[in-house]
């Protein structure tokens, strides 16, 4: 399930960043419902940025019954209890979130990067993924991977992955320290770039030609080790062979993984692969499945490969679309002939963006795209700058491009990675610049209406006819006695709000002195 969001994306030819003072964009994530006593139950969620208005919407199949706004619009975690009263049944649930309004014709804002966030300093980081699926106990956590050890921003880092909440806190506790699988990864090249599948595997890529390949790790178990998509023996050219001397894999710049379980398919961007001809690099599927040793044969279908337009170094990123492939490559100067964007489909090139407009991307540093907003508009990484397309298809499948923005300028010159989360937040991730040999993770946020609606997880239904309802029961213990007297004044000293489910026996929203007279109330009224 996806968050509810509308997009107010306003055409614009160059849009640069300015000072003016704004928060990202913002969404609730970590959304939970706990029971308390009575009717009432407690809702918590976590703000990636502060909120100017929250409200917990309650829905009966797909119709919305109760609202309740919240107090709880700080960044970080919140908390709310709400009174169920006058309903029964089961109920889905969500929180909205409405932020900062954008004024018309606002320009998009860089309004997160390692001078603000210094967790967010690496020496080379390549790839960056985002959990966009909300029913994810992860849903909005951030991945980023780190392809050189050194020492930056004031700590060391080493090369795997990093992950982030979506305040960019160290939600794994994790340190300066990253997830490595306990691979030797290839030397600057190794664990570039990222994709995390529905089934919370992550796929590490790795471009290096003494150690090509893909890793496969688990978001459920990031502390165990990795383990190797291909088999086979790798050699110093990029290739990996089994052992009837069959080409395998070579160095993956990018990957992309369709379905789960049995039905699992890879597919790769291949600097090295030669097996079709004398050429290489392309587009190559494995159907996977549930893998349990590596994978030791030839690719299972071939894409799209040797195109005359593909450029040798193979730093490039696919996307699917529509049945056909997105492909982006580095290049300094777009052309007809070698050009930075191609759309590929049952091996023809339906779109070059060279032949359409060689200033329109210009320049591709380092292959960073993106499809968002359900695949109709693109993010592609050009010079320190941001480019953001219209994508749309004829009758025949052809697709073109129309500029919406120019964000310059961005984070620096080579962008390996772009992410955009649900509520328009678009992650960057650059390895380096001109002017600064380290790395930079940065968040740019899209003008939009700025309002997230992200529905609780179908584990964290409400079930109003479940009251267990026990007056005076603070401490949740089944009994009514001094004891929850004194968790009252825990409470009540403590300033603290989670417990405001069993704390507020008098049902006014909140803890005071007038809740512990109506425990004693139920006290007296029980020992009679």
């Amino acid at each position: 399930m996806r968050l509810k969001i509308s997009l107010l994306l306003t055409l614009a030819t160059t849009i640069a960043s300015v000072a003016a003072a704004r928060d990202a964009n913002v969404f609730a994530s970590g959304l939970t419902a706990t029971k308390g006593n009575g009717t009432m139950f407690n809702i918590s969620y976590t703000l990636n940025a502060p909120a100017q208005n929250v409200a917990i919407n309650i829905y009966k199949d797909n119709a919305l019954v109760k609202s309740f706004n919240s107090t709880g619009k700080e960044k970080g975690l919140n908390s709310i209890a709400i009174d169920m009263a006058g309903l029964s049944g089961e109920y889905t649930w969500s929180v909205k979130a409405t932020g900062q309004a954008w004024a018309n014709g606002e320009a998009a804002k860089r309004v997160i990067d390692k001078t603000s966030h210094p967790q967010l300093s690496f020496m080379h980081p390549r790839g960056i993924a985002i959990d966009q699926d909300t029913e994810s106990e992860y849903y909005g956590r951030i991945y980023v991977t780190e392809t050189q050890a050194g020492e930056v921003g004031g700590r060391n880092t080493n090369v795997g992955i990093y992950v982030f909440d979506p305040t960019f806190s160290d939600i794994t506790k994790q340190g300066n320290t990253a997830y490595s699988g306990n691979v030797d990864w290839g030397p600057t090249s190794g664990c570039t770039r990222i994709f995390l599948n529905t089934d919370q595997k992550i796929y590490l890529c790795d471009w290096s030609d003494g150690h090509p390949g893909v890793w496969r790790a688990n978001a459920n178990n990031l502390r165990a080790d990795f383990v190797p998509v291909f088999g086979g023996t790798p050699y110093a050219n990029g290739l990996r062979f089994n052992s009837d001397g069959e080409e395998i894999a070579g160095s993956i710049a990018s990957c992309w993984v369709e379905g789960e379980g049995e039905n699992t398919v890879l597919y790769t961007f291949d600097e090295d692969y030669v097996n079709v001809n004398s050429n290489s690099q392309g587009v190559y599927q494995y159907n996977i499945g549930n893998i349990s040793q590596p994978w030791t044969n030839a690719p299972s279908n071939v894409i799209y490969a040797n195109g005359s337009e593909l450029l040798l170094n193979g730093n490039s990123v696919i996307i699917p679309q529509n049945g056909g492939w997105w492909i982006s490559q580095t290049r300094w100067q777009d052309s007809e002939s070698i050009p930075c964007l191609i759309y590929v489909k049952d091996n023809q090139v339906l779109y070059n963006s060279g032949a359409v407009d060689t200033e329109m991307i210009k320049r591709s540093y380092s292959s960073a795209i993106c499809l968002f907003d359900e695949g109709t508009k693109m993010a592609v990484s050009c010079y320190n700058n941001i480019k953001v397309f219209d994508v749309t298809f004829n009758d025949a499948g052809v697709p073109s491009l129309s500029e919406l923005y120019n964000i310059e300028p961005a984070f620096g010159e080579f962008c390996y990675s772009i992410a955009v989360d649900n509520a328009h937040n678009m992650y960057c991730c650059v390895d380096h610049s001109n002017n600064d040999a380290t790395g930079n993770v940065g968040v740019i946020a899209l003008p939009c209406d700025n309002i997230c609606e992200t529905p609780a997880p179908s584990s964290q239904t409400i079930n109003a006819d479940d009251t267990g309802f026990v007056p005076g029961d603070v401490n949740g213990d089944g009994v009514v006695t001094a004891a929850d007297i004194t968790a009252l004044y825990d409470f009540m000293l403590n300033n603290d709000s989670s417990g405001i489910v069993n704390g507020d026996q008098n049902g006014d929203g909140n803890i005071t002195a007038a809740d512990i007279t109506a425990v004693y109330g139920f006290m007296l009224s029980s020992s009679k």
